[in-house]
């Protein structure tokens, strides 16, 4: 019985020896070499970029682009208020709590200016900036009022701001996301930006949009640059006129296409525009 449990306790140690001396030779030569790999990632951080290959591999951003010109001792450029305007689409009856929630929170930190659009007759009195539409109720969809909203932006602040967006009243925004990415685009460009959409299963084929065909949904916000709002805003009646469904952003979005001559970016092409812009993404 002895010579036994002597036996079994001689094969547990042997065991762990083995152990130890394969974990020594497989793991920590491994473990070294990724500290290595790490050390040469900080000292080259552009190896992962456009002058080391774009490969996809998207994480942390770097950014500015090292060739920026300008040198570590210069003040960063400060941030511009008049780069972005936002139209909150709310109603009457959303004033005195969605409206004046977001007045108070992230429109606080938009690089630009927020107005809240409303119908006719809204209540102006409440301490936040309010549009009242004219001849624009608050029945649902919001079409003539998503059209107008745009066609009052265009009419008084065109060549004041480069990026306007349409937004809802229950969003936040976080702006300096936002603004980073914007400005990592050419604003000069005729570019429709938000969240691609085709239309739910049980619509396809109802919201009459051909092949390829998309449109930028609404709930979660749609950002359009100067030169889109520019093309299209001047045949906002004609898009009115002739709309096939009771989707408003479906039908923004064909207008946009058809006088603009662009639709909302699908996700590969936002990738290739920002390495354009020499925004590194690595891994």
């Amino acid at each position: 019985m002895a010579g036994r449990s002597r036996r079994a306790w001689f094969s547990v140690l042997l065991g762990l020896v083995v152990g130890f001396t394969l974990a020594s030779r497989l793991i920590l030569p491994k473990a070294t070499e990724l500290k290595k790999s790490g050390q040469k990632r900080k000292a080259n951080p552009a190896g992962c970029g456009l002058n080391g290959g774009l490969r996809g591999e998207y994480g942390g951003v770097l950014w500015p682009p090292q060739d920026n010109g300008f040198s570590a001792t210069e003040k960063p450029v400060p941030r511009s208020n008049n780069f972005l305007y936002v139209g909150v689409m709310t109603a009457q009856k959303y004033l005195n709590n969605r409206a004046i929630a977001a007045h108070r929170t992230w429109a606080q930190t938009i690089p630009g200016h927020v107005e809240f659009f409303s119908s006719e007759g809204s209540d102006t009195t409440i301490p936040i900036p309010i549009v009242a539409l004219r001849n624009v109720d608050d029945s649902y969809p919001p079409q003539k009022k998503s059209f107008m909203m745009l066609k009052y932006m265009h009419d008084h602040y065109l060549d004041q701001y480069e990026w306007f967006m349409r937004a809802d009243d229950d969003v936040y925004i976080k702006s300096e996301r936002l603004e980073s990415f914007l400005r990592s685009l050419n604003s000069s460009e005729a570019l429709f930006l938000g969240q691609t959409g085709m239309g739910a299963r049980d619509e396809l084929g109802k919201l009459a949009l051909e092949p390829g065909e998309n449109f930028c949904m609404g709930g979660p916000g749609v950002i359009m640059s100067r030169e889109v709002l520019r093309r299209m805003v001047p045949h906002i009646g004609q898009c009115l006129q002739e709309m096939y469904t009771t989707h408003e952003d479906v039908e923004v979005g064909r207008c946009v296409r058809r006088f603009a001559g662009v639709q909302c970016v699908w996700s590969y092409e936002v990738r290739a525009k920002m390495a354009a812009g020499r925004i590194v993404y690595c891994s």
